[in-house]
C-alpha cells in the first residue's frame, strides 16, 4: 500500500510566526509519520497536545514549518493550492460561527471553488450534480432548502461535512483523496456523533482517507483503524487503534483509570476515577 502522506522531521513553532499568532508559544517537534492511502486515523491527546496544529499543517492552513510534508511523494509547498484542495479537504473545529442567509444548497456550491477558473462566476450543471450527490451521501436532502442560520448544531456539522465532499467531488473516485476533520463532535448529541461516524465509515469504504481529531476515545477505538497520540507537541504513539487506546496509555497520558470491555462487537471504555498524585 502506497503512502499518501509523509511527514519527515516536521517542526513548527507559533513563537517563530509571532506576527500571525501573537502571544502563542506552542511547538511541534520532530514529527515523523507515514499515512497510507485508505487509512482511517484518529488523532487523540489531551487539550493543548498539538492535535489541531498537526492537521492544520497537513491541510496547509499553517505554514512556516521546517522539515517535509509530502503528498503522493510531492512536497506540498510546491503543489498549487487549488489543486491540493481538490484532493485534501479540511473541516474546522466548530460550526457555531457559521451563520448565513445562504440556503444550504447555495452554501454547498461554494465547495466547487477549487475546481473553478477565476473567470467563472456561475455554476455548471456538473457543479450542481456534484452538490446533489454529496447531499445524498450525507442524507441532508431535507436541509437543502433551509437557510444556514436555521440549522441546529448537528445539522450544521452535517452540512460542513457535505461541503467537504463537494470539494472532493464525492460523486467520483475517492481513492487518493483525504478528508481531515478537526473535532467534529463538539456539542453534538450521541445520535449525531454516531451518524457522523457512520457516514465517514461509508466514505472510507469507498477509498477515502480519513483523518479525524477526536476526544471520544471509544468512538476512535470502534471506528478508526489507526490512532496518533499527541503529547506535548510530539507523536507519542502511532499504531493500530487497539494498540494506542489501551488502559495503560489512558492512565499514562490522560491521567484517568479506565477499563476497556468488548460488548456486541463494540468497545466500551469505563472511566473509574482520576489518578491521584
Amino acid at each position: 500500500m502506497s503512502f499518501i502522506l509523509e511527514l519527515d522531521k516536521v517542526n513548527f513553532s507559533y513563537s517563530k510566526n509571532i506576527s500571525s499568532f501573537p502571544g502563542k508559544s506552542f511547538n511541534l517537534s520532530d514529527i515523523n509519520a507515514e499515512i497510507s492511502e485508505g487509512d482511517f486515523i484518529s488523532v487523540i491527546g489531551k487539550n493543548g497536545s498539538g492535535k489541531s496544529t498537526l492537521v492544520k499543517l497537513i491541510s496547509r492552513i499553517l505554514t512556516g514549518y521546517s522539515g517535509n510534508i509530502l503528498f503522493k511523494g510531492n512536497d506540498i509547498k510546491g503543489i498549487n493550492r487549488k489543486e491540493y484542495s481538490r484532493s485534501v479537504s479540511y473541516l474546522p473545529q466548530s460550526s457555531a460561527s457559521l451563520n448565513s442567509d445562504f440556503s444550504v444548497k447555495e452554501f454547498l456550491l461554494l465547495g466547487r471553488y477549487s475546481s473553478k477558473k477565476f473567470s467563472d462566476f456561475s455554476y455548471s450543471i456538473e457543479d450542481r450534480d456534484i452538490v446533489t450527490a454529496s447531499i445524498a451521501e450525507t442524507g441532508t436532502e431535507k436541509l437543502a432548502g433551509k437557510s444556514i442560520y436555521e440549522l441546529s448544531g448537528g445539522e450544521r456539522q452535517k452540512v460542513l461535512l457535505t461541503l467537504g465532499l463537494v470539494q472532493l467531488n464525492s460523486s467520483g473516485d475517492l481513492k487518493g483523496k483525504i478528508l481531515i476533520i478537526d473535532e467534529p463532535l463538539t456539542y453534538l448529541d450521541v445520535s449525531y456523533q454516531i451518524e457522523i461516524f457512520r457516514i465517514l465509515k461509508k466514505l472510507h469504504d469507498r477509498g477515502l482517507t480519513v483523518i479525524i481529531v477526536i476526544h471520544d476515545l471509544a468512538l476512535a477505538l470502534n471506528y478508526s483503524e489507526k490512532a496518533i497520540l499527541m503529547n506535548n507537541g510530539i507523536i507519542a504513539e502511532y499504531s493500530r487503534s487497539e494498540n494506542v487506546i489501551t488502559e495503560a496509555i489512558i492512565s499514562e497520558y490522560f491521567q484517568v483509570n479506565s477499563r476497556i470491555v468488548s460488548h456486541e462487537n463494540n468497545f466500551l471504555i469505563n472511566y473509574s476515577s482520576q489518578k491521584n498524585y
